[in-house]
C-alpha cells in the first residue's frame, strides 16, 4: 500500500495448496471361491508419497484374503463365499483420509452331483474281478472337473460280493458336489459238475492198455475252466494198476470257484492176471463202499460167461444204500445185455433181477443224492463160476 506521503508498505504470506488424493480402482462385481480376482487401479493421484492401504470387510468385520495389493493393484483370492467390500485408503501428510470402495460378491457354485454307472467285467486278477466306473457331472461355471472316490480299490478289482463306492465332483476352484453312492454286486457261479469220459469205456480194461480219461464242464459266466484231477497219472496212461481204480475230477474257473467233484471207478483186470472180483458161493456179494461225500449216478456190472456152464436159474441183482432212508433198496430200473457166451437173458421188473443161462451184463442210472453204496450179486448154484477173478463193475459218482 502507499500512504499520503507516498511511502509504500508490503506484506506477503505463503499458502500450501494440497491436492485431493485419488485412489479409485476396478474389481469384478462377483467372483468364485478361490478364483483370482483382478484389482486394477483406475485413477491414482495426490498420494504425496503415501501408500495405499487395502482392507476387506465382511459383515462389518475384517476378512482375510490371499494375494497382495499395492499402489498399482494386484490379484487376490477369497476362500469363503459371502458379500465383501474392498476399500483402498490413503492418509495424506495433513491427516486427511481419502478412500474408495467396491463391493464383491463371492459364490461356491459347485458341480452337480455325478451320475454314475458301473460295469463288472469277467477280467480276473487274484480271484477278483475288474470293475469299470462311468461318472459324469457338469459345472455351472464351466470349470474343469475332477472326481474323487471313497471306497474305490487301487487297482479296480473287487472280490465276489456287494460293494459301495462313493464319488463326488470337484471343480478347478475347489468347490465340491454332493457324494453319489454307487452300489454294485460282483457275482460268480461255479462251473457245472464235470462229465468224465473214458476210452476204452468198458468196466474192465486189460493191463497195459492205454486209457484216455478226459472231463468236460461249462461255466455259467463263460469264464475259463481248468480241471483238478486225482488218481489220473496223465490224460492218456497205460500205468493204471491191476484191480480197482478210482479217478475223480473237479472244474475250477478263473476266479477259483470250484464245481463239485465227480468220480469214476473201473477195473484193470483179465482172467490171466486177475484184478477183478470173484464169487465164492451162491450167496456171495460184491460191495462198492462208495466215496466220501459222493452219491452214485450210474453203474455197470459184468459177470462174464464161463465155458461149460449153463443154468436156467442164474440171476444178477443190484442193491443200493439209500442215505435218505438208511436202508438198502433193490434197484429195479435195470438195463441188461446177455453176456457173451450166454444164449439168454430176461428181467423181472418187480425185483430187478436179470435171469441168465451163463453170466450177464447189467447197467443203470440213478438219481443223484440218494445212493452212496452198491451191492452186486450174481446167484448161481454151480461151483464152476466160483473163485475166479473175472467179475468187474464200474461206477460214476457225483459230489453233493
Amino acid at each position: 500500500m502507499t500512504d499520503a506521503l507516498g511511502q509504500e508498505f508490503t506484506h506477503s504470506e505463503s499458502i500450501l495448496v494440497r491436492p485431493v488424493a485419488q485412489c479409485s480402482f476396478t474389481a469384478p462385481a462377483s467372483a468364485r471361491v478361490n478364483a483370482a480376482i483382478p484389482i486394477t487401479m483406475q485413477e491414482v493421484s495426490g498420494l504425496c508419497g503415501r501408500p495405499i492401504v487395502w482392507s476387506l470387510i465382511r459383515d462389518g468385520a475384517a476378512a482375510d484374503y490371499s494375494g497382495s495389493l499395492t499402489d498399482v493393484g494386484g490379484n487376490i483370492t477369497i476362500g469363503t463365499p459371502g458379500s465383501y467390500t474392498l476399500t483402498a485408503t490413503v492418509t495424506d501428510d495433513a491427516g486427511r483420509v481419502f478412500s474408495y470402495s467396491l463391493p464383491i460378491e463371492v459364490t461356491n457354485t459347485a458341480p452337480t452331483a455325478p451320475t454314475a454307472g458301473v460295469s463288472v467285467t469277467r477280467t480276473v486278477k487274484g480271484g477278483n474281478f475288474l470293475v469299470n466306473f462311468t461318472v459324469n457331472s457338469t459345472d455351472p461355471d464351466g470349470d474343469t472337473i475332477t472326481y474323487e472316490y471313497d471306497g474305490r480299490s487301487e487297482d479296480g478289482y473287487y472280490a465276489v460280493g456287494s460293494h459301495t463306492v462313493r464319488v463326488r465332483a470337484k471343480d478347478s476352484c475347489g468347490a465340491y458336489s454332493d457324494w453319489t453312492a454307487i452300489n454294485f454286486t460282483v457275482s460268480n457261479s461255479a462251473p457245472a459238475t464235470p462229465v468224465i469220459s473214458r476210452n476204452p469205456d468198458g468196466n474192465s480194461v486189460a493191463p497195459g492198455t492205454a486209457i484216455t480219461i478226459t472231463a468236460s464242464s461249462t461255466d455259467p459266466d463263460g469264464d475259463a475252466i481248468h480241471y483238478v484231477w486225482e488218481g489220473r497219472p496223465a490224460e492218456t496212461s497205460a500205468s493204471y494198476p491191476i484191480g480197482k481204480n478210482t479217478v475223480r475230477v473237479k472244474a475250477v474257473d478263473a476266479a477259483g470257484a470250484e464245481s463239485p467233484w465227480t468220480a469214476i471207478v473201473f477195473f484193470v483186470a483179465d482172467p490171466t492176471h486177475g484184478g477183478g472180483m470173484m464169487l465164492t458161493g451162491p450167496e456171495s456179494t460184491i460191495v462198492e463202499d462208495g466215496v466220501d461225500g459222493a452219491t452214485i449216478t450210474s453203474w455197470t456190472f459184468n459177470v462174464p460167461a464161463v465155458s461149460g456152464h449153463s443154468a436156467n436159474y442164474d440171476y444178477g441183482e443190484v442193491s443200493g444204500y439209500n442215505i435218505q432212508t438208511g436202508k438198502w433198496d433193490r434197484l429195479t430200473n435195470v438195463s441188461f445185455n446177455a453176456s457173451i457166451g450166454s444164449s439168454f437173458a430176461a428181467t423181472d421188473g418187480n425185483t430187478g433181477r436179470v435171469y441168465s443161462h451163463n453170466g450177464v451184463y447189467m447197467y443203470g442210472t440213478l438219481q443223484p443224492g440218494i445212493y452212496t453204496k452198491l451191492q452186486f450179486r450174481y446167484y448161481t448154484p454151480h461151483d464152476c463160476m466160483y473163485n475166479k477173478s473175472n467179475i468187474t463193475y464200474s461206477v460214476t459218482f457225483t459230489y453233493n
